[in-house]
């Protein structure tokens, strides 16, 4: 990318520039209704992403010169820059969670340009989150902040006529997230016609139980929602997706582990306090989320565990709040398997057989 491409200094007339070429791509894609995946009905407009005024943002290269310097870089065959992006994150909460690796690609080519950078977030990986994609802290030490790549990324993702992801709200909701803590304004989405595949696949084939019956266990069935029908006709759909999936062989407790990974973790079968594979229990929410309960206690944040204690969160979450801030450490993880029996195996191979 060329130096300067997202420099405060730009002028108005840069800026409009840009919003005129977006503007005029966008009419033609519509008229054209941005059949990208040949999708029975229109694709899904930009409102997906909530609008948001952004006067101070930095300006993103125009079309005309974009950041590589080739002004017919990543075009599709209507004219269009698609870039199909991705995240990785510490969790799934955006006001909390932080994005740790991101990629994007330019284009739908077989040889497409694409863009990765990895990122140290300054809090933990929550277990489920890391099963998930198997990125960890110590993966990360070396790697930069998200304020080191974030004109970067604004650069190349402000640079589209179309953004393509995959159940994307939830990658554009982490990514503004980041440029909310640096207090910096949110990304200009607007007039970016938004492509998600994940909707589209919801849109052309519907997830309703008469709609999954037909899928997986053929054709309809007869009093559609009244109780009895709806029960036969779940068995008889899951069956079909054991089948479908491949997922038959597997034992309950395994197919319970598929379907939710953070199960084996939670303890009380809440969010709130959670096992890790040290056999550690953690806090499973809020600001502190992912932290030991020994760490917070004999450390300056001791007060989100009298908070917590305080409060009406279930009897079990006060409990090992309360031993947490009276016992000693080794005192404290004695308690907890006394308490709430042993760890579970979080290797991923419990239960794995049928």
């Amino acid at each position: 990318m060329s130096e300067g491409s997202t420099g405060k200094g730009a002028s108005k007339g840069r800026r409009g520039a840009r919003h005129d070429v977006k503007a005029a791509r966008a009419s033609a894609l519509a008229a054209a209704q941005v059949d990208l995946f040949a999708a029975p009905a229109p694709a899904p407009a930009a409102p997906d992403v909530p609008k948001q005024a952004v006067a101070a943002a930095p300006p993103a290269t125009p079309a005309a010169t974009l950041p590589d310097g080739d002004a017919g870089h990543g075009l599709d065959d209507q004219g269009a820059r698609v870039l199909v992006f991705d995240t990785e994150t510490t969790g799934t909460d955006p006001r909390q969670d932080q994005v740790i690796e991101l990629c994007v690609q330019v284009g739908l080519g077989d040889d497409p340009e694409v863009h990765v950078w990895r990122i140290r977030p300054d809090v933990p990986i929550a277990p489920g989150a890391q099963a998930v994609h198997g990125i960890s802290m110590d993966d990360l030490v070396d790697c930069p902040p998200f304020a080191a790549i974030a004109d970067e990324v604004r650069a190349l993702l402000s640079s589209a006529d179309v953004l393509v992801g995959y159940n994307m709200r939830f990658d554009v909701d982490m990514v503004q997230a980041e440029y909310q803590r640096l207090r910096q304004p949110p990304l200009d989405l607007d007039g970016v016609l938004m492509v998600d595949p994940y909707r589209l696949w919801v849109r052309s084939e519907p997830r309703s139980l008469v709609d999954a019956h037909k899928r997986f266990a053929g054709g309809d069935f007869g009093d559609a929602h009244s109780a009895e029908a709806d029960v036969a006709a779940t068995g008889r759909v899951l069956q079909g997706m054991r089948a479908s999936f491949g997922v038959g062989a597997l034992s309950w407790e395994a197919l319970a582990d598929h379907i939710d990974p953070e199960r084996r973790a939670r303890i009380g079968g809440t969010q709130h306090l959670m096992w890790t594979e040290d056999g550690d229990v953690v806090v499973g929410f809020g600001k502190h989320r992912g932290r030991p309960l020994a760490e917070l206690a004999a450390g300056p944040d001791a007060g989100y565990l009298r908070w917590i204690r305080s409060k009406d969160f279930p009897d079990f979450v006060r409990d090992a709040c309360d031993a947490a801030l009276r016992l000693s450490p080794a005192d404290l993880r004695g308690w907890l398997h006394e308490r709430f029996g042993p760890a579970p195996d979080l290797s991923g191979d419990g239960g794995a057989s049928s």
